[in-house]
């Protein structure tokens, strides 16, 4: 073989060694990050991976770029929950599934959880409520058309009921969980009281996220 050629053989197996270690690291802070949270470190997590700790500096300056890039994995999971929520054709049944796949994502990962309490910031707070109010909404609106769902609940009362169902997972009842989901299920059935208030607007929540940090 010439050299040249030996050479770019040589680049390709380094890059896709590279690309490998890259995954692992993502893969193994997926797995860190739900099991422990956002407190969990690069070396950690390298160790997690497999991988040397010189290895892991060499793909994420910190802890915090390998977070943002599991964070979004964990977002685009909770939106497409939302989403397929919204698609489906009975609107109770795609608010029941919602709230239950949510709670199953967030017993599964404490991560998600300090996204939801903004533990780490706003920005992955802000991209989750953009990117799920439409759904939400297209479900409420559905609901309320077809009489199942109350008409003064908005698609912003779900962070903090979110929120709500968190305090919960961890307290280690089997079962528990999913009463506070029927007792949230009920409260949403059309009654004679309205609910006091109104729900939060989008930016009330991004000034609450942003006052934390």
């Amino acid at each position: 073989m010439p050299a040249s050629a030996a050479a770019v053989g040589g680049t390709r197996r380094l890059r896709a060694d590279a690309a490998r270690n890259r995954q692992r690291l993502i893969d193994a802070a997926a797995e860190v990050f739900a099991a422990r949270g956002l407190d969990a470190t690069l070396d950690e997590i390298a160790r997690h991976a497999g991988v040397n700790v010189a290895t892991a500096y060499r793909h994420f300056a910190n802890k915090h770029e390998l977070a943002r890039e599991f964070l979004r994995q964990c977002v685009d999971r909770a939106v497409a929950v939302a989403e397929e929520a919204a698609a489906e054709p009975d609107p109770w049944v795609g608010l029941t599934q919602f709230l239950e796949r949510s709670l199953d994502m967030i017993a599964s990962n404490r991560a998600l959880v300090d996204v939801l309490k903004r533990e780490y910031g706003a920005e992955q707070f802000d991209e989750l409520l953009q990117r799920t109010i439409t759904p939400l909404d297209k479900l409420l609106a559905r609901g309320r058309q077809a009489g199942v769902i109350r008409g003064d609940v908005g698609a912003t009362d779900f962070p903090a009921i979110m929120e709500m169902l968190s305090a919960v997972t961890g307290v280690g009842v089997p079962g528990l969980p999913h009463r506070y989901i029927g007792l949230i299920l009920a409260g949403m059935r059309p009654g004679p009281d309205a609910l006091p208030g109104q729900p939060p607007s989008e930016d009330l929540l991004r000034q609450v996220a942003a006052a934390k940090h």
